[in-house]
């Protein structure tokens, strides 16, 4: 997942909302399947760009969506949490 991160909210609903808002301002997120040691009850999460975690803040925000946060995948495989 070089390049990339994971965003992950609280529930499909959430997820999918999150999705058409990042697409409407002009992100490119591809939904994924979530990987099982990541929090949250959605069984999705949205794969964007590197460099885009400002503005999938600023939207989760602006439509009160419940994010539970930003991974990437470590060399060894594991999950990290983003600031």
């Amino acid at each position: 997942m070089n390049g990339s991160f994971l965003a992950v909210f609280e529930s499909t609903t959430e997820t999918l909302k999150a999705e058409r808002a990042l697409k409407e301002a002009g992100l490119k997120p591809r939904p994924v399947i979530k990987p099982r040691k990541l929090a949250g009850s959605c069984q999705m999460a949205l794969k964007l760009p590197s460099g885009s975690i400002a503005k999938v803040r600023d939207v989760s925000a602006e439509l009160r969506l419940k994010l539970i946060g930003f991974f990437v995948q470590g060399d060894d495989g594991e999950w990290v949490a983003l600031g």
